[in-house]
């Protein structure tokens, strides 16, 4: 299919902020906004996003006429052939919602909805650090852990389409001791995430007061991105605790590796998008336990599109359905 539209609308719904963007067809974010996201329920939210794609459409560059689709990516539940948004955890009142049929009435365009998992994946796919692979993983790891895979040139959604959920991987034999914050969070998010490392930077903060990380903690600093910064720097409390950390992510990532084998799995999110100092120590954990051909043959890295990754990722999500699937 051909067509002479210009533009994609591009929006990235999170449990903080809601993100749109005008795209060109070939992945380019032309302008983009973010407002914080609106948690009065759903029709507040729908309003809210069509005042954002209002906004920028406001631009004498860009025309509703020119624009081909809308793509959404957001962090919820979605009925698998209609987009309807079953459940959105992070966000206040959404169950059983019509997103995508509120905005294509509104916009008489189509619309594609997908998880956020999914949109980040396809965005590293589209014009990140997965372009040019038919296999490839993405790990987000940042206020939670999530993921998405395309496999054999394809996105890859599941039944249910929450494909990529890794942050729930059980990687314990101590099912009965687990806290109920593991339980609620996944075991494997509830170690990785940025909250979970602050947490942990924190105890070893508090158990070694000569340590870089009690002055961080002290000082109100204390973060995955300083503990990374002070491990740079030397401080043996924060290596100790980024070598834990690798460890962790990297027998996940073996367990990817192993299952899947991919051309290559890459680490996005906030977190996961800055954590190169652990990159080695991830390697070695997935050369010693991942299936060992998949293990030498799979590339780990870092993202590329950051975090704009969702947002290209919702345009390509539109694309797709609407010009053909990528050969």
């Amino acid at each position: 299919m051909t067509t002479n539209k210009k533009f994609l609308l591009a929006v990235d719904i999170g449990g903080t902020k809601v993100a749109g963007a005008v795209v060109t067809l070939d992945g380019r974010i032309l302008i983009e906004n973010q407002v914080p996201t609106c948690q009065s329920g759903p029709k507040d939210g729908i309003q809210q996003i069509i005042s954002l794609l209002e906004e920028l459409l406001q631009d004498d560059a860009y025309a509703l006429e020119d624009v081909l689709a809308i793509g959404v990516g957001i962090p919820a539940v979605l009925e698998p052939e209609t987009d309807f948004v079953i459940w959105g955890p992070n966000l206040s009142g959404w169950r059983d919602v019509d997103l995508r049929g509120a905005l294509e009435v509104f916009f008489d365009l189509p619309v594609a909805v997908e998880y956020d998992g999914h949109t980040a994946v396809l965005g590293e796919w589209w014009c990140g650090a997965g372009k040019n692979y038919q296999s490839m993983v993405d790990i987000i790891i940042g206020t939670g852990v999530g993921g998405g895979m395309v496999l054999d040139g394809r996105l890859f959604r599941g039944k249910t389409r929450l494909a990529g959920a890794a942050g729930w991987f059980g990687l314990t034999l101590d099912f009965d001791q687990q806290t109920d914050e593991k339980r609620a969070l996944g075991f494997w998010e509830s170690r990785i995430a940025g909250p979970a490392v602050t947490k942990r930077a924190k105890e070893v903060a508090r158990q070694n007061p000569e340590s870089r990380l009690a002055v961080l903690d002290k000082e109100g600093d204390l973060s995955a991105r300083t503990l990374f910064h002070a491990a740079e720097e030397g401080d043996a409390q924060s290596l100790k605790l980024c070598d834990q950390l690798a460890a962790e992510i990297g027998i996940g990532i073996a367990n990817i590796v192993s299952l899947v084998d991919p051309q290559i799995v890459i680490l996005g999110g906030g977190m996961g998008s800055n954590c190169g100092i652990l990159l080695p120590r991830i390697r070695e954990v997935v050369n010693s336990w991942a299936q060992p051909l998949a293990a030498q043959s799979v590339q780990i890295v870092l993202s590329t599109a950051g975090p704009q990754a969702g947002l290209l990722g919702a345009a390509y999500g539109a694309l797709l359905r609407n010009v053909g699937e990528r050969t």
